[in-house]
């Protein structure tokens, strides 16, 4: 697994193919006189610098637009316009009140492609270098699956048998965060190894946030998995198993179990809380 690969909401990044050679700017000129299809052309994976930027001008404020238009672009049979497709809808999908917009309905189709955001779509980059660097539509996606992962929970646990083991852990971790109780199983499998003391940054953190959103359900994995556990993963389930049996309600009880988290120092728990830190960024190490 590499970067998780981001496209802007305004779909202003060109992404590249593995091995290409350094892309061209784009010397062409873009007007409302083009159609829609050929505005939205530009959005392909391409080697031309900046076509996207000059088109997307045109392209979102094109008289032309539809609903219907976006919706059916969602199937187009290019990635990246699909992933900028699927961002922009989920971003009209919702008035400035937070109220959703009748026009922009969560179908089966921008499901489908905000879960295939969550695969590993990587780009050759000098990782020594920019270790660390996050992008989006996968991040983009977790944040909007979360709150409705009850309803699309069919959708999230075939993600879970994926084979792209970054679409298998977000599919896990959002199912997690959600309280899915259903899916626990799977997801556990796929969680719990990476409370263990390992190379990957973060992972302990990012993956104890999201077993900390089961509940009691949880607890026979984490006992199945306590006899073999390293010192790290065995603090993490004890601190789960703790949570789950005799839940902390104040900070002077959360504060008592800090013996339980040896992972991070920004918050008291981090089974409960967010530690601080790039909760992606490890992603980069698999």
């Amino acid at each position: 697994m590499h970067r998780i690969f981001a496209l802007s909401t305004l779909a202003l990044l060109t992404l590249h193919a593995q091995g290409q050679v350094e892309p061209t700017n784009c010397t062409q000129t873009f007007s409302y006189a083009n159609t829609l299809d050929e505005l939205l052309d530009q959005f392909r994976d391409d080697d031309i610098r900046r076509n996207m930027q000059k088109a997307s001008e045109y392209f979102w404020t094109h008289p032309d637009l539809t609903p219907e238009y976006l919706y059916a672009a969602l199937n187009h049979e290019d990635w990246q316009i699909r992933q900028v497709i699927c961002q922009h809808i989920w971003i009209r999908s919702r008035s400035s009140d937070g109220s959703p917009v009748k026009d922009y309905p969560i179908t089966e189709d921008l499901i489908r492609v905000t879960i295939e955001g969550l695969r590993d779509d990587t780009t050759p980059i000098d990782r020594p270098r920019r270790r660390g660097l996050v992008y989006y539509n996968a991040q983009f996606g977790v944040s909007k699956l979360i709150p409705i992962a009850h309803e699309w929970s069919r959708e999230l646990k075939a993600a879970m048998e994926s084979d792209d083991p970054q679409q298998r852990l977000l599919a896990a971790y959002i199912l997690g965060r959600a309280g899915v109780a259903d899916a626990v199983e799977r997801a556990s499998q796929i969680l719990i190894p990476h409370l263990r003391d390992n190379d990957l940054r973060e992972d302990a953190k990012f993956c104890s946030f999201a077993l900390g959103g089961f509940g009691p359900e949880l607890l026979p994995y984490l006992r199945d998995a306590m006899p073999s556990a390293d010192q790290q993963q065995r603090d993490l389930i004890g601190l789960l198993i703790v949570n789950i049996m005799d839940p902390p309600f104040t900070p002077e009880q959360r504060s008592r179990r800090a013996e339980y988290n040896t992972i991070t120092e920004s918050v008291l728990d981090p089974t409960q809380e967010q530690a601080r830190a790039s909760l992606w960024s490890w992603m980069d190490d698999l």
